[in-house]
């Protein structure tokens, strides 16, 4: 059996395609924002982000959004049955491609300290550990901590 390589494509998230970025937190494990929330971030939050796409359908995204002179990762997702495929790093390259281009010094993040497979995939990016935010994301069983991480371009 031969498989055809599909084409990727990422497009910039912009208003009118809110509801790809609606439909992708649906079939992912990540925190869902609201399209109220997107549209502020978009509009008034200084914010931006990147759809993923293998053909037609989109996979992936990630979401950020400009402090000062930092881009802070708010959001990045990829359909768990396109995992594992590089797909997020590609992601994460164009953003930083972002960074660059816009003269940023520091993209930053965080993740809660028991997602394993994000903390390994950030270390893979070359993001280092700043500090741990104690009893940060609340869930069904209390609290669990955070870890804030970081990569620095000069």
């Amino acid at each position: 059996m031969v498989c055809k390589k599909e084409k990727i494509n990422i497009s910039r998230l912009k208003l009118t395609n809110v509801s790809h970025i609606l439909k992708l937190q649906e079939s992912s494990d990540e925190n869902s924002w609201g399209k109220e929330s997107l549209i502020h971030l978009l509009k008034d939050g200084s914010g931006s982000g990147l759809i993923l796409y293998k053909g037609a359908l989109g996979v992936g995204y990630i979401i950020a959004r400009t402090i000062q002179n930092d881009l802070e990762i708010l959001s990045l997702a990829v359909l768990p049955e396109h995992q594992r495929m590089g797909l997020g790093s590609i992601l994460f390259k164009e953003m930083e491609k972002c960074i660059i281009s816009g003269n940023r010094t520091k993209i930053f993040l965080e993740v809660n300290n028991n997602n394993r497979k994000a903390k390994i995939f950030y270390k893979s990016m070359g993001l280092c550990q700043i500090k741990v935010l104690e009893k940060y994301y609340r869930t069904d069983e209390g609290k669990e901590d955070g870890l804030l991480l970081s990569k620095v371009y000069i």
